[in-house]
């Protein structure tokens, strides 16, 4: 029977990552939940540097959609934000940066986090958070 492990290894250049976990019969699944969510964060940083996008022009179109600030965010602020990063008008403005169909569906998804995230919804679990979790559940 083989060993059962989670094992994430990356080496691009000088970035190098290593993520591991053995897993046997006292690994709890909120412990394999912690490191899945650290690969998670890993991958979801390191994917935006790869791809062959102008990400600084994304972002100066994130900031004709919403620019975060402190404190509360009103209901009109985040429907208005919504509308805006929908709009044909936002599609147009990813030509700058691709021509290509496919690209552009990428990048709005990566739009589509950014202004989320500047809006206070986050979409991902992060391992910090787990960890916490995990240290009060104790």
């Amino acid at each position: 029977m083989s060993e059962e492990r989670i094992l994430f290894t990356a080496k691009k250049g000088k970035w190098y990552v290593s993520k591991k976990l053995k897993i046997d019969e006292n690994t709890r699944n909120v412990e394999i939940a912690r490191i899945l969510a650290g690969i998670n964060e890993t991958i979801s940083l390191k994917i935006k540097e790869f791809l062959p996008f102008d990400m600084q022009k994304l972002e100066e179109i994130a900031d004709e959609i919403y620019v975060a600030k402190k404190g509360k965010v009103k209901e009109e602020e985040v429907s208005e934000a919504l509308v805006k990063l929908k709009s044909p008008a936002t599609t147009k403005k990813m030509n700058a940066i691709t021509e290509s169909k496919e690209g552009k569906e990428i990048l709005k998804r990566i739009l589509t986090e950014i202004v989320l995230e500047r809006l206070g919804f986050k979409l991902h679990v992060e391992a910090k958070m787990i960890e916490k979790f995990i240290e009060k559940s104790q």
